[in-house]
């Protein structure tokens, strides 16, 4: 009708090209991080604690965020 085109449904390579990158694994770098800011003795006690905890909440973020890509990708997949 009238030179409407027909929306072409997408593939899964079609959109793993187009997805950002997933990062690698940020667990060994924020070991390194810890591990650097105590040896190096650069926070006094509560500081250090508060920072390690905010640390290990990045990490967990990190951890949900790639669960929650593979979950999607997993949806996906089935989809298509």
């Amino acid at each position: 009708m009238f030179g409407r085109k027909k929306i072409k449904k997408p593939n899964l390579k079609t959109l793993k090209k187009k997805a950002p990158k997933i990062p690698d694994f940020t667990c060994p770098d924020i070991d390194h991080i810890i591990t650097y800011v105590e040896d190096k003795d650069l926070l006094n006690r509560s500081q250090l604690v508060y920072f390690k905890r905010r640390m290990e909440k990045l990490r967990d973020a990190n951890d949900k965020l790639r669960e929650s890509g593979i979950y999607w990708y997993e949806e996906i997949k089935k989809i298509l």
